[in-house]
């Protein structure tokens, strides 16, 4: 320990009593404890001497010596101590010089300075160990402080930097304050989609009723939003009364964008109807480039700005209740996943008789067969009520049976004339007129007699009531990469390949599940690499394969444990030949359900959309498993199953 470390602070000049300021004693105070270790030398050097001098048995006297250089050593640390050591050895040459009989008994000047050197050696030595192990300790203490104070200045520079967290993620979107606080947000231009909602006749609510009735209904509604539009990466921009504004694409940059938009809107729309709520409502979306980042200077907020932003509020506002309206673009992007009609640009309101007279004569033409004066009659119901895509459909059908009718002729070109001005919404504030879409539903992979023969659909369709497991759960993962319907065709098609394989009713259930919940670790992949066009290379192939551990993660947090489960999740991705991963297991040592559920899978991936493909035939399908089959992907009993399910599906 230093001096540093013993003097005392300096005297508070108003703590000493009137009397002794500026007198001899408080300088004799203060000197005292300026010179407080010295003073404390001299002390033990005279007692020494003293006792030296006056006692008889010099001899024994000696170990006393070890008492005030250890507690020196404790004390002062290992230089003065060893300092006091060589002081008291060479006090005690001094006496032995002139008084050899005090430490031997008929012993020479020389026995008593052998003696003397012993003793000293061990004194200099015991004060040296102590002092360097008092030091170290005084270090290792005087660390242990430093890390101290710096961990309670971390700490509370942590609990800062988690406050200022919890009030930025309390006001903006935590995505957005993460990537504020990184410093990673900046002004740019890039493709995104635009959702604007908003609820019909909340204002005539709130006029008659209590605010806080009003307050209460509002907060139940986005309440039941907010979690649907951060499950599909929606960023919510802002809340404008009972509308909300919400961007996909920004401030993560999902390739999917507008399919997540979509889907949300979907979602969104079958929770308000499910709520009783007392207003109906409307959503609006559109996709295009827009300017994102963060607005504002003393008070930020992370937007967008642009044509796209403007278009889907004009379509949020012509919407009809209960209804999603998108933009041309933005169907183009969902049109694999969805169905949706095109609006109809009414210059009128729908005369009920003309509508009445398409249905009868759509039912003449399903009784008698076409003609063409029947479709004729067809295309010009469809031109009264304005929809002229149709009308053009039924024309062109009767030219084929009169190509020389100039009437039809006629009719069939002023329908391509007119579809722009019929079939185009005119957007407030824009000059062009744009193409309006309305979405009916997500697509239903499993119904699609192009994907499924309606027989087996019809069989092992009831089976999804086993699943037991929420849609919603995996829906969101797909959209990551536009594989929605994936996951229920793989359960669906597996639980048909395990009933007619004969296994067990209970091994069928698990084999379902686990082909339902096996694609879930596919959120933890970088979802540009999910939709990549190109091949990937091996450092991306090594990034895709972790996936397959992460699903049984995502499955273990969702409450299914079953080992069977596990396994089937985790081995989907072996392959017969043992090259598969993560394991590489080869043959009967792949678990069952797993080789079912891997051909199941190859079959869903193969006939529907991917970014890297278009949806195959299901007969081209069949033959590239076949194919990869004989390379030694899949276990040969597998396939034939699945090949001979789709040959007689009764």
């Amino acid at each position: 320990m230093s001096n540093d470390n013993l003097t005392a602070p300096a005297t508070n000049e108003s703590e000493i009593p009137f009397g002794l300021r500026g007198t001899w004693p408080l300088q004799f105070r203060n000197f005292i404890i300026r010179h407080l270790e010295g003073l404390f030398i001299l002390i033990v050097a005279a007692i020494v001497v003293t006792v030296f001098y006056y006692l008889p048995y010099k001899i024994a006297f000696l170990n006393f010596f070890y008492l005030p250089v250890l507690a020196a050593a404790y004390f002062l640390g290992r230089r003065k101590a060893v300092l006091c050591a060589v002081l008291c050895f060479l006090s005690g040459i001094l006496f032995a010089y002139y008084r050899p009989v005090w430490f031997t008994i008929g012993g020479t000047r020389l026995d008593a300075f052998l003696v003397l050197s012993t003793w000293g050696g061990f004194l200099i030595l015991a004060s040296a160990s102590i002092g360097t192990l008092q030091e170290k300790l005084q270090h290792g203490f005087e660390e242990s402080r430093q890390l101290y104070e710096e961990l309670k200045k971390s700490q509370g520079a942590e609990a800062l930097k988690e406050k200022a967290e919890k009030t930025l993620y309390a006001t903006m979107d935590p995505t957005v304050a993460k990537l504020a606080t990184e410093g990673k947000l900046r002004f740019e231009t890039r493709e995104i989609s635009i959702m604007f909602t908003d609820l019909t006749d909340f204002t005539d609510f709130s006029n008659k009723n209590r605010p806080d009735v009003v307050l209460e209904e509002l907060n139940h509604f986005l309440g039941a939003i907010e979690p649907v539009l951060d499950d599909y990466r929606g960023h919510i921009d802002k809340y404008m009364g009972d509308g909300v504004m919400v961007e996909f694409g920004a401030p993560v940059d999902y390739a999917r964008h507008a399919l997540l938009a979509v889907l949300a809107a979907v979602k969104i729309q079958e929770k308000v109807q499910g709520l009783q709520l007392p207003w109906q409502l409307r959503v609006g979306i559109a996709t295009g480039n827009a300017i994102v980042g963060m607005l504002g200077v003393r008070r930020q907020a992370y937007s967008a700005l642009g044509d796209r932003v403007n278009i889907a509020k004009r379509l949020e506002e012509i919407c009809a209740p209960g209804k999603v309206y998108i933009d041309e673009p933005t169907f183009k992007e969902v049109r694999p996943f969805v169905t949706a009609t095109r609006v109809r640009n009414l210059g009128r309101e729908s005369d009920q008789e003309d509508l009445q007279r398409m249905s009868e004569l759509e039912e003449k033409l399903g009784r008698d067969g076409e003609s063409a004066s029947l479709l004729y009659q067809l295309g010009q119901a469809s031109f009264t009520l304005r929809d002229a895509t149709a009308a053009i459909g039924y024309f062109g059908r009767a030219l084929a049976l009169e190509p020389e009718s100039t009437d039809i002729k006629l009719a069939y070109a002023d329908a391509f004339i007119k579809r722009d001005d019929f079939e185009k919404i005119q957007l407030k504030g824009k000059l062009r007129k744009s193409v309006v879409y309305e979405v009916d539903a997500i697509k239903d992979r499993w119904a699609d007699p192009e994907v499924i023969p309606p027989a087996i659909a019809a069989k092992y369709g009831p089976a999804e009531s086993l699943l037991e497991i929420p849609g919603d759960a995996v829906l969101t993962v797909e959209a990551l990469d536009g594989a929605v319907g994936h996951c229920r065709v793989v359960a669906l098609l597996s639980y048909a390949i395990a009933d007619r394989l004969g296994v067990t009713e209970d091994m069928k259930k698990t084999i379902l599940r686990a082909g339902f919940l096996q694609n879930l670790g596919k959120e933890a992949v970088p979802h540009h690499i999910l939709n990549l066009t190109r091949s990937l290379t091996d450092q991306e192939f090594h990034q895709l394969e972790k996936y397959v551990e992460e699903s049984v993660t995502a499955c273990r947090q969702m409450g299914y444990a079953d080992p069977p489960l596990l396994d089937i999740v985790l081995h989907h991705h072996e392959n017969w030949n043992g090259k598969g991963y993560p394991n590489h297991l080869k043959g009967e040592a792949i678990p069952l359900g797993a080789r079912i559920t891997a051909v199941a899978e190859a079959y869903s991936a193969l006939t529907s959309w991917r970014p890297y493909h278009e949806a195959w035939d299901s007969r081209v399908a069949l033959r590239e498993i076949r194919n990869d089959m004989e390379r030694g992907r899949f276990d040969p009993k597998i396939v034939e199953v699945l090949e001979r399910l789709f040959r007689a599906p009764s």
